[in-house]
């Protein structure tokens, strides 16, 4: 980090140094001159670094290395940070294979609106998933019918689910079923209200 504040303080030095002596040469052909010779030392210092790593860079650059590498670190904060990523890698493939279904059933039924929900597992080390639930609400564009109401009748006192009044229900299911190859059982449709 040294070096780098080195380079760059020199550079600045340089460039205010160059842009100085460039304002009080004299307006006449050695300008272009001047200007020549100026342009070859800002060169000359901005490749000093690499001049210098090529050199002895290379055993400045395994020394850091190795005191990165010695530094003491519990590895109970590196294997936590690990899987912690790891669940967070999880949460983003579920969530884009939620919102690619969503896509895909919009394209499939686009006269309904879809809100998927998936609970699952993603082994990220062998690249497979594996589905527990799909929860697919859904809710029909435009103007629904109104349902029945019954006003003190004694004899039925069910209220429908909003799983039976889901339009195109089956086929969601049979769609999702085929795309994913997951058995029906794991797939619930619901009504959006």
């Amino acid at each position: 980090m040294e070096e780098i504040k080195g380079f760059v303080i020199t550079l600045v030095t340089m460039l205010i140094l160059i842009s100085a002596i460039e304002l009080i040469s004299p307006e006449n052909s050695m300008k272009k001159y001047i200007r020549f010779v100026l342009g070859c030392i800002l060169i000359a210092v901005m490749i000093s670094p690499l001049i210098n790593f090529l050199g002895d860079g290379e055993e400045l650059l395994v020394s850091k290395i190795d005191s990165f590498l010695s530094m003491p670190k519990e590895e109970t904060e590196v294997s936590s940070s690990f899987e912690e990523s790891k669940d967070t890698r999880s949460e983003v493939v579920l969530n884009n294979i939620e919102y690619n279904l969503n896509r895909l059933l919009k394209e499939q039924y686009s006269d309904s609106d879809f809100k998927v929900k998936i609970q699952g597992d993603i082994d990220m080390d062998n690249i497979e998933y594996s589905i527990k639930k799909i929860e697919v609400g859904v809710k029909d564009k435009g103007i629904l019918n109104i349902e029945k109401i019954v006003i003190n009748e004694e004899e039925s006192t069910e209220v429908s689910t909003n799983s039976e009044n889901v339009k195109n229900k089956h086929e969601i299911i049979g769609f999702l079923k085929d795309t994913l190859k997951i058995s029906e059982d794991k797939i619930s449709v619901y009504r959006l209200n």
